[in-house]
């Protein structure tokens, strides 16, 4: 287990007026990824899209990588909401760690 990723070592990208919190929310719910793993994570970034569409549930986007001791993790969402937007990135992440444990064990 690997709880040494820093908060403040997210790089978060922004687009468009974003709810308060929003930066924050990412950097915390990203960092906390390291608990699943016990690889080092490299790098983490993120990027946080709000756009006004036509369709509200397409409006809040977030994109996301973690550098996982060399492998790149990808995942991305859109949602009616940029806490739902970055709760997503985080579950598919977290699913995505699970996958990579068992290809590199």
């Amino acid at each position: 287990m690997n709880t040494t990723f820093d908060v403040d070592a997210v790089l978060v990208e922004t687009g468009g007026n974003l709810p308060a919190g929003a930066v924050t929310e990412a950097r915390e719910r990203l960092a906390a990824l390291a608990r699943f793993t016990s690889r080092p994570i490299l790098a983490a970034r993120v990027r946080l899209v709000y756009s006004l569409k036509p369709a509200p549930e397409d409006r809040c986007a977030a994109r996301a990588m973690l550098d996982v001791n060399g492998h790149p993790l990808h995942a991305h969402a859109v949602a009616a909401t940029m806490q739902g937007a970055i709760a997503e990135i985080q579950d598919r992440l977290r699913v995505e760690l699970g996958r990579l444990r068992k290809r590199t064990h």
